[in-house]
């Protein structure tokens, strides 16, 4: 048996006013063996992240340790002065957070953030620091690796800024990675090739994993044991085969009857029929692009195509899902359609009025009809505003309620819709765990009432009990107000799950598009094939 590597030991951690304290983590203790992986599962707000935090000392200053140990290789790291732990943290212990927009340094090109590690933790310098700077973008899958270390983040789509994440934690061959959620943002196909690659470097370097997902089938491809977290304590744990042949507790139970998938919408009886309905929205031949720019004065030289030459509808009442590989355009041309990137060529007729000729103004009044759900929540919230503002924002803007009591109203409800609390509306947004943060977003999309939403990847930071419940809310609005839907995602059981239509897009054009039923279940093309063969798949039900 392999050396224990981490102790948790009696984990308690809290927030707030010891008199009104928040237990967010409460009597947590598990260990993780060298070469083993330990994955965390449970809902958003458990706890999960808080440990993880707690390991290498990063919570947040409203936080607090109450008691407990945590030991790597014997040495008690609460008990470690801070600069020790700066040495601890990157080179022995590596660590993925769950949201790169906000870990990753907006000023600072992605090579220097990488190299950041290797100079302190390795010394490299120089033709050697670059050399292992592209061998690491390499192996997260970033091609023209040279050219792109010397790009920002912003020039990278969520995907590939996860994958940058991953290449950080991994530089200085640490001997215990952290991996919060790593695989969110991900396609399946990159997913599969970085679950393969995180594997790979630990039976390479006998690496101790804690992996943190809201993914079960996820779990089940990487998982030596699985460890079930809900309201902050641990509630089951056991072996993979264990869990996943016969899960013990009924919150375990739940989560594996949340997973979406066609099965589960047969049984709901919400199979679609193959009756066609209107279109509410029809684009043509649509195409963005993004100068490159060379030289001092940054004169443009080309452009990058993003979007070459896209056609579908989104018919009335219903979805259609737009699925492809994290780069292939699919956010682009969700901005496209909703203007908030400039386009270069092609059709958006939104209720037969051609969006791509409206001036600001017109667009501007046409901005309640048309909303968006976007990917990263952190980054698409003003810090600065309490929840019920950023709600009523939109409100605000386009003149909807009669009053300000009367927007609070409306804020109430749609918090209680999305399965938050009317108390909500009075904290920020960083108080919030990932999902509920994701849940907050959907709520100011409703909130003005819109025809169509562009839902960019919604789902994707929530675990699958909440997701069921936000796929649920958004079927059964849908159904009553008539919504349409442009539902981005690389989960293809959300696909299967919620979807009419299906679009798959490849380098920035769609290669197939059908029935979710014909597309899913009879692929005709080889890379649509491709993707449903890279889907994780649990090898025991539950």
């Amino acid at each position: 048996m392999s050396a224990v590597l981490l102790e948790v030991e009696d984990l308690v951690i809290h927030f707030g006013a010891e008199a009104h304290a928040v237990h967010a983590v409460d009597g947590l203790s598990f260990s993780v063996a060298a070469g083993e992986t330990v994955v965390l599962v449970g809902e958003s707000g458990s706890g999960k992240s808080m440990a993880a935090l707690a390991i290498t000392r990063l919570l947040p200053a409203t936080a607090r340790i109450v008691s407990g140990a945590v030991r790597l290789d014997g040495e008690d790291l609460f008990k470690l002065p801070e600069y020790r732990m700066r040495d601890v943290r990157g080179a022995a212990v590596g660590m993925i957070f769950q949201e790169p927009q906000s870990s990753l340094n907006p000023v600072m090109r992605i090579g220097a953030q990488i190299g950041e590690a290797l100079v302190r933790h390795q010394g490299l310098r120089g033709a050697a620091l670059r050399a292992r700077i592209i061998e690491l973008l390499e192996a997260v899958g970033i091609g023209d690796a040279a050219a792109r270390l010397d790009e920002y983040p912003h020039q990278f789509s969520g995907g590939m800024k996860q994958r940058v994440m991953i290449a950080i934690a991994l530089a200085a061959d640490p001997r215990l990675l952290i991996a919060d959620e790593p695989t969110t943002a991900l396609d399946v196909t990159i997913q599969a090739q970085v679950l393969e690659l995180i594997k790979a470097e630990q039976k390479r370097r006998g690496m101790g994993i804690l992996f943190i997902t809201h993914d079960l089938a996820v779990a089940y491809q990487i998982a030596d044991r699985v460890l079930v977290m809900r309201h902050g304590r641990l509630v089951e744990s056991g072996t993979r085969d264990e869990f996943y042949g016969s899960p013990q507790h009924a919150y375990s139970r739940q989560l594996f009857d949340a997973l979406p998938s066609w099965d589960k919408r047969v049984r709901e009886g919400h199979a679609p029929t193959a009756a066609q309905a209107e279109p509410l929205l029809t684009v043509r031949d649509l195409a963005i692009e993004f100068p490159i720019r060379r030289g001092l004065f940054k004169r443009k030289v080309g452009a990058l195509r993003a979007v070459d030459g896209v056609s579908l509808a989104v018919e009335k009442g219903r979805t259609l899902a737009i699925v492809g590989e994290s780069g292939c355009g699919k956010t682009t041309m969700g901005k496209g359609i909703l203007r908030l990137t400039p386009l270069a060529a092609g059709v958006v007729e939104f209720d037969g009025v051609d969006l791509a000729t409206l001036d600001a103004a017109a667009m501007r009044r046409r901005r309640a009809q048309l909303q968006i759900v976007f990917q990263d929540p952190v980054a698409s919230m003003n810090p600065r505003m309490v929840v019920g503002d950023i709600i009523k924002e939109g409100m605000v803007a386009q003149g909807i309620g009669a009053s300000n009591s009367e927007r609070d109203e409306r804020v109430a409800e749609l918090l209680g819709q999305v399965g938050l609390e009317i108390g909500h509306a009075r904290r920020y947004p960083h108080e919030f765990s990932g999902g509920q943060r994701q849940r907050i977003c959907i709520a100011r999309a409703l909130a003005v009432e819109p025809r169509l939403i562009v839902c960019d990847e919604p789902t994707s930071a929530l675990d699958v009990s909440v997701q069921a419940q936000i796929l649920a809310l958004l079927r059964s609005l849908q159904e009553r107000l008539g919504l349409s839907y442009l539902f981005v995602t690389h989960n293809i059981g959300v696909v299967a799950y919620i979807a009419h239509q299906v679009a798959v897009m490849r380098g920035g054009r769609i290669v197939e598009q059908g029935p979710v039923d014909e597309v899913l279940h009879r692929p005709r093309h080889e890379y649509t094939r491709q993707l449903l063969a890279a889907v994780p798949s649990i090898g025991h039900s539950a």
